[in-house]
């Protein structure tokens, strides 16, 4: 693909002006609206310093505000940092710290509600759109990185997953997690604009009742979400089943069997996991048998690694390995205002995942778990997996996440820690009774800490930098998990 973004926003203008761009809270937005709201949104943002050669920050949030914001930032030739309108503080000058960026912009129809005063309501033609743009991960202990984006390859990558889901011109795409995550921007937003297909804006966040009826009430074709808020959809008791609905992707964490049958017999339109990473996109997608392989998004290679450092030339159906990834339209991955760490994350030119896998036939990868998750407990390993799995076997156990202390905190070494949801009246030693009768005693966590939920993401994720905090504040700080 060679066209940018303000050439795709264009087309549509043009072909389709009164078809429906985008909806929020019941409000429609046409093609033709949106490229006004943008083209009078541009004089002013450039006034601001959103110009060329410039990196701006944008706080985003799941409103057509924020997209107006990018879609005009982009189009006057600055890079882009999209985060999290709801970070906080000093989470916002860590990062704006890493990418270099002098403040942050905060999106608002104040941005295009009339003509700057001079301007006579014209903006200027595209000044060349930047090749990169910003998107923020969270790294070991929940500390970011900026992952710098080559707008090319992510727009590549957006069309050939669309094309891989089966999008059209006439989907109503509802989005359901921050746009300002590779996930949602790479599925829903980025799709929209190559396809012309309706994103919609899910209320985010949102309890499982108002998305249930959001999904609904949406007439979605398309839903893209994570199942942690699958399985909330169907345990509100009211399963969303729009006439129209057709293609459900699942994303964030591991989709489980239990679930992608659950959701089938409920709603009667399978689950497709798909697996991406920051860094890359879309990676694969079960855009064949639901539970089965995952199929590569073109543009996407991968490789093996062996344990002992050997790569593993001739995978098979039943040969498992460290999985590394590459995107020749990209090139190498590399961060902002971290150098090093891009540097360190490749070898021979492949970067590392953390995750193991298969690549069971050409084009197809399955993904096992994660490398880097292990625990050395007394120079034994320990799975936290195999952990998790026993935890949520529990009786009482709602949810829980088992792992290693952060390097450099309180505590690390040869530790682990569960942290687990629990129904009232479970306690510690019920808890660790039931561990001890299914696992070998390294395999127990050293310390467990109960609450009544964990935080998560706005991707459905366990929240663990939130819950380390707790852990280091001490007692009496679980109830506000």
């Amino acid at each position: 693909m060679t066209a940018t973004l303000a050439g795709l926003l264009a087309a549509l203008a043009a072909a389709a002006p009164d078809r429906t761009a985008l909806e929020h809270q019941g409000a429609a937005v046409t093609w033709a609206e949106l490229a006004t709201r943008v083209d009078r949104a541009r004089p002013r943002l450039r006034g601001a310093g959103h110009g060329p050669g410039a990196r701006v920050g944008v706080l985003a949030r799941n409103h057509p505000d924020t997209l107006v914001a990018l879609l005009a930032s982009v189009a006057e030739g600055a890079e882009v940092l999209l985060y999290d309108e709801r970070a906080t503080a000093p989470e916002r000058d860590q990062v704006a710290a890493l990418a270099g960026v002098p403040g942050w912009h905060h999106p608002s129809a104040a941005d295009h509600c009339d003509d700057p005063p001079g301007t006579g309501g014209t903006a200027p033609g595209e000044t060349g759109q930047a090749p990169y743009l910003g998107l923020v991960t969270s790294g070991t202990g929940g500390l970011p990185k900026v992952v710098r984006k080559h707008w090319g390859a992510t727009l590549a990558n957006a069309e050939h997953f669309a094309g891989l889901a089966g999008y059209r011109g006439d989907d109503r795409i509802l989005c359901t997690t921050p746009l300002h995550h590779a996930y949602a921007f790479g599925v829903a937003v980025l799709p929209a604009l190559i396809t012309g297909a309706t994103l919609v804006f899910a209320p985010h966040p949102a309890a499982p009742a108002t998305l249930a009826r959001a999904v609904r009430d949406s007439r979605a074709t398309v839903v893209q979400s994570v199942p942690f808020l699958y399985r909330a959809l169907l345990d509100c008791g009211e399963p969303p089943v729009p006439s129209a609905l057709r293609v459900c992707v699942s994303a964030g964490e591991p989709l489980s069997a239990e679930l992608t049958d659950a959701w089938d017999a409920a709603v009667g339109v399978p689950l497709r996991d798909q697996y991406g990473a920051t860094e890359f996109g879309q990676i694969g997608y079960t855009a064949d048998t639901p539970g089965g392989p995952l199929r590569l998004v073109p543009g996407i290679e991968a490789r093996l690694r062996a344990p002992e450092g050997s790569w593993i030339t001739a995978p098979g159906h039943d040969t498992t390995g460290e999985l590394y990834l590459r995107q020749p339209a990209a090139g190498p991955v590399t961060y902002w205002g971290l150098p090093e760490l891009g540097e360190t994350s490749h070898t021979d030119g492949w970067f590392r995942t953390g995750d193991t896998g298969r690549l069971p036939a050409p084009g197809q990868v399955v993904v096992e778990g994660r490398t880097t998750r292990r625990i050395s407990v007394a120079g034994r390993k320990v799975d936290p997996d195999e952990v998790e799995r026993m935890l949520l076997a529990t009786p009482g156990v709602r949810d829980c996440r088992v792992a290693a202390p952060p390097e450099g905190s309180t505590g690390h070494g040869d530790r682990f820690v569960a942290f687990v949801a629990v129904d009232p009246g479970v306690t510690e030693a019920s808890v660790r009774r039931h561990l001890a009768r299914a696992l070998s005693s390294y395999k127990v966590p050293t310390r467990f800490h109960l609450h009544d939920a964990l935080p998560r993401t706005g991707t459905g994720k366990v929240h663990m930098a939130r819950l380390w905090q707790y852990a280091a504040a001490g007692p009496g700080q679980e109830e506000n998990a």
